[in-house]
Order: C-alpha cells, then structure tokens, then sequence
C-alpha cells in the first residue's frame, strides 16, 4: 500500500486516502475514507473509519479494485507530515482490504433487492 495521507475535503471533514498522485491543480487519491468521531455516554471518544464510497455499490468486477477520486487542490487542506497512530492506520488498511467470503452458514445481508 502507498502512502496514506491526511486532508479535509470541501465539507470539513477529515478524510485519510491512499496517495496515488498530485500535480498543481489536483490531488489524487484511492480508498478515501471519512475520519468519524464521536462521544461516548462514559465521555470517551468513539473513533471510526468509514470509506467515502461502499465497495457494496461497485460491480462485481470490480469490487475489490477500489476507488479513485481527484480533489481540486483550492477546495481542500492538505496535512503536512501527519503520522497517524498505527491503530487509524490498521482500522483504515481493514476497511480496504478484500472482503472475506461469507462461510455457508452465515447470513449475507444484500443491500439492494436483486
């Protein structure tokens, strides 16, 4: 996996992404994943990963190909130097890696009716 990278998208969320590329006007990136926090009742912070695009709206063919998206550099803020703590890190490389086929006795749960 290439390097992950930190930025805050247009809306003002904190996104990690898989760095693909860069030119003056564009950052391109693969597998954006949105950065959710949010307390507990015991006043904790509750931390997940949640990809920008469920691989579940990909086509077969391509599920496991991931996406790529461009971000206008003028839109967004670019971290500089960021090291993640290696737990982020670990829950994002989960979040992307290739889904495990359900055994015959679990119940797959279809987002859509076929």
């Amino acid at each position: 996996m290439s390097k992950i990278i930190t930025f805050i998208d247009p809306i003002g969320r904190t996104i990690l992404a898989e760095h693909v590329s860069d030119d003056k006007s564009f950052l391109t990136v693969k597998n954006p994943a949105i950065i959710h926090v949010q307390p507990t009742p015991q006043g904790q912070l509750n931390v997940q990963t949640i990809p920008l695009y469920f691989r579940e709206f990909i086509s077969d063919k391509n599920k496991n190909d991931g996406t790529t998206w461009k971000y206008n550099k003028t839109t967004i803020v670019e971290g500089i130097d960021i090291e993640n703590d290696t737990r982020l890190l670990d829950q994002y490389n989960r979040l992307f890696s290739a889904a495990p086929e359900p055994k015959d006795d679990q119940k797959v749960i279809k987002l859509f009716d076929e």
